[in-house]
């Protein structure tokens, strides 16, 4: 998939909140984004719900696009 001149262009397929514990005691809120781009499965962004705005979500799943066209997939015949 070649990258146009403004990004990647990819459908949300849900955003929800998901409590973690990453100590005992403290619970953390994350927002999990999971979307679709032309050629590729179903990805999913993780990020603090803290954190989060709708420009890091878009920042956080162009790079994870980058990062899944850069990996080759292994192909064989059986």
């Amino acid at each position: 998939m070649a990258e146009a001149a403004e990004g990647y262009s990819v459908t949300i397929i849900r955003r929800r909140e998901v409590t973690t514990w990453p100590k005992i005691g403290t619970p953390v809120i994350n927002v999990l984004v999971t979307y679709v781009a032309a050629g590729l499965p179903p990805g999913t962004v993780t990020m603090a719900k803290a954190d989060y705005s709708l420009e890091k979500e878009k920042a956080a799943i162009k790079a994870d696009v980058q990062r899944r066209l850069a990996v080759s997939p292994e192909m064989y015949r059986v």
